[in-house]
């Protein structure tokens, strides 16, 4: 939940504050802010007790947006933070107010009552525009949040438009909106749907002009990096089909840095990220250099310095090194060494530069050296010309990896700094060059190298390369069979989005956030499912190379119509909590693993069970069991049956309840087999009983028989009741 909120927070922090303020008023006499109060309090119903008022205001384009903010004087009764524009637009609601979640227990309000409760909420805030989105039911059920999450989008002609849509969070035990996000573009022209070509039409488009390709992707077993082959798109997302046309359109709008300290700037905080893994500590740093054959942190540094492109002088120190291992691949181990050189007089400029070496064999895997721009400055070389330059570079540097590469012609460089290509070339030019494996591409691994297209000189390259065994793909299907799989299972999308103009693509400023924006109508790979098609069966895989399943789909039996636990079992699985089907097998004993696996679901355990029958992640729920107390030495069994009386142990241990159910001489035992109970657990079942946990059987409760998959349901239901 704080994740969840987190992230939202942050949405709603970055659109406030990424757009520059170009006003700001605090004048209590001003018309705009006596509106804007007003309007929001004949939408919203501001407590008596939030009695502290502020608000400020700034300039979007041509358009005014208040900020108002209603705090209690102690701040312990919550806020209320309104967006609102000069139109009367609420863009943003956000009431805070404090709730006790740490219970866990089936919510006062089902997600059908506050998908009314959102729906009522948009009509009052914006009574037109209910009609014109689409709710995206993404997101199943979870105990472990607060809330319900709604996404909107919005559609025009019955086409999605993904990039406007309105976000909000409902109290799943008031059913008050918490949260509320609205997020929209005027002045847009949509083309036409009676325009676009078939179906069919783009998809032979999508053949001829995107695509798919074999490759090979990676995944991780038993902590091994493992290769496998996949049929997926020659493309990243960015490029669709244009629905008019049919022809390859880019829909990209790339953010890109200034030249000069601010472009240095982000790529020394990117090369620095790379560099800030895990490190050794100078005394296993020194046990490491003892017991292998790693280069000494003095021959990296003269690798680095008789490297002639990275152009260290002597002005340059040596200001920081480590030594850390790879990721992925942990066996490899990786020199990181960081030079700067400090300007003699205000009219010089700070330079640094880094590199990383191979701590076994001293291969350069990267280096970057600042790049340095002047007022005046003009590019010598073209792209073409660069793209020359780079290849001679590579074939000199890297023979054999360069000799096993392709030219990634779709690749962009997100930190490039921007320019109008229309009037200016690029000083400078980044190129992607992709591994290929028996002539398959393995994007995963590639060649980078950045060009200064005024000096000529190479500023930066980095190098992913595994040493790994691929599989065969003598017996893969064929491309035809992969096109057929993607468009049954995935299929293509018809959908608006907006295609940004060069003049607003690299021009930032108040003056173009009016500007109009074209919409395209296109088609592109419907975004419900990964494209990542196996191999050798044409089933979709999930990212980490795994078949893949649909997270959110509602579980479903086919044993349980008519049992006596249906509804439990079907409620607890609209909430994830539920063991793998199609079948439930409600009277067959449940084993202790399966019936912590429906217990965790219930407790603040996020990891996702990819498989009940994975050792590692078996044991994975058995040490946060341990930690949480709820299981202790000895009683792990994942394979064996449950008694009922062990069960309900295992209940109160989770509700914290286990130190009083201890307590000798105080409990009156509700049921008559008392004898057959273990003495120890008397307070357990009691606690149990009086919690409607438990009920028994004629006033009996079987402490010694052993739990069925469907009593194992229906007590943890109760659990979720009480």
């Amino acid at each position: 939940m704080k994740r969840k909120m987190a992230l939202f927070l942050c949405i709603l922090m970055l659109f406030t504050t990424l757009i520059p303020t170009y006003a700001f008023a605090k004048s209590s006499n001003d018309k705009g802010l006596q509106e804007a109060i007003t309007t929001a309090k004949r939408i919203f119903s501001i407590p008596d007790d939030l009695t502290e008022f502020n608000y400020n205001v700034n300039t979007e384009g041509s358009k005014k947006i208040w900020y108002l903010n209603w705090n209690s004087k102690e701040g312990s009764e919550g806020s209320i933070s309104i967006r609102i524009d000069d139109q009367g637009t609420v863009l943003s609601y956000h009431h805070y107010k404090y709730y006790n979640y740490e219970q866990k227990k089936f919510p006062k309000v089902s997600k059908k009552e506050a998908q009314l409760k959102a729906e009522e909420f948009i009509k009052k805030v914006n009574p037109d525009i209910l009609s014109e989105v689409k709710l995206i039911d993404n997101t199943q059920n979870s105990l472990m949040s607060p809330t319900y999450y709604f996404n909107f989008i919005r559609t025009v002609n019955g086409i999605p438009f993904y990039e406007n849509n309105i976000f909000i969070e409902v109290n799943r035990e008031t059913g008050d909106v918490q949260n509320y996000y609205y997020n929209w573009a005027d002045n847009l022209v949509f083309p036409d749907v009676k325009d676009a070509i078939s179906l069919q039409e783009a998809q032979k488009a999508y053949q001829e002009k995107l695509g798919l390709q074999l490759t090979y992707k990676y995944t991780f077993d038993e902590e091994t990096l493992k290769p496998y082959a996949a049929y997926t798109a020659k493309y990243n997302s960015n490029y669709c089909i244009d629905a008019i046309t049919g022809e390859k359109i880019n829909m990209t709008s790339v953010y890109r840095v200034p030249y000069g300290e601010y472009g240095d700037a982000a790529m020394k905080l990117k090369e620095e990220s790379k560099a800030a893994r895990p490190t050794l500590s100078p005394e296993e740093l020194k046990a490491v250099e003892e017991v292998s054959k790693f280069l000494s942190q003095q021959k990296a540094e003269k690798i680095a310095r008789d490297f002639k492109p990275l152009g260290l002088t002597k002005d340059f120190k040596l200001t920081s090194t480590s030594l850390s291992r790879d990721w992925p691949l942990k066996k490899d181990f990786t020199w990181h060494l960081y030079f700067t050189k400090d300007p003699k007089d205000k009219n010089n400029e700070y330079r640094y530069a880094n590199i990383r070496i191979d701590a076994q064999t001293g291969e350069i895997k990267s280096f970057y050296i600042n790049n340095l721009y002047k007022d005046g400055d003009t590019a010598k070389f073209d792209e073409s010309a660069s793209k020359a330059a780079v290849e001679k570079f590579l074939k000199e540097f890297k023979p054999v990896k360069f000799n096993d590469t392709k030219f990634d012609d779709s690749y962009q460089d997100y930190y490039q700094p921007y320019i109008n290509p229309e009037k200016e070339k690029p000083l400078q030019y980044t190129f992607r060059y992709i591994r290929t494996v028996n002539g398959i591409p393995f994007p995963d691994n590639s060649l980078v190298v950045g060009f200064n297209a005024v000096t000529g000189k190479i500023i930066r390259f980095e190098m992913n390369w595994f040493d790994l065994d691929f599989p065969s793909v003598d017996k893969a299907i064929s491309l035809d069979n992969a096109y057929q799989a993607m468009f049954e299972q995935i299929g293509l999308q018809l959908q608006y989005k907006i295609q940004y103009t060069d003049e607003l693509q690299y021009k930032i400023g108040p003056q173009y956030l009016d500007k109009p924006k074209e919409v395209k109508l296109v088609y592109t790979v419907n975004p419900d499912k990964p494209l990542i098609l196996d191999a050798y069966t044409g089933s979709i895989l999930d990212y980490s190379g795994k078949p893949y399943e649909e997270k959110n789909k509602p579980i479903e039996y086919t044993d349980i119509t008519g049992h006596f636990a249906q509804e439990q079992i079907t409620t607890l699985a609209e909430y994830g909590i539920a063991l793998k089907g199609p079948e439930f097998k409600p009277d067959q004993q449940i084993t202790q693993k399966d019936f912590f696996f429906l217990l965790t679901k219930t407790l603040n355990y996020y990891v996702l069970f990819t498989s009940e029958d994975d050792e590692k992640e078996i044991e994975q729920m058995y040490q946060f069991l341990k930690r949480e107390g709820i299981i202790k030495e000895g009683e792990q069994s994942p394979t064996s049956s449950v008694t009922r009386e062990d069960s309900v142990k295992f209940i109160i241990r989770a509700l914290k309840y286990d130190k009083v159910a201890d307590i000798k001489g105080i409990y009156n035992y509700p049921f008559k087999d008392i004898k057959a109970l273990n003495p120890e657990l008397i307070g357990y079942i009691t606690i149990a009983h009086g919690l409607n946990i438990i009920n028994g059987n004629n006033g009996y409760f079987n402490p010694k028989n052993e739990l069925t998959r469907a009593e194992a349901a229906v007590m943890i239901y109760n659990y979720l009741q009480r």
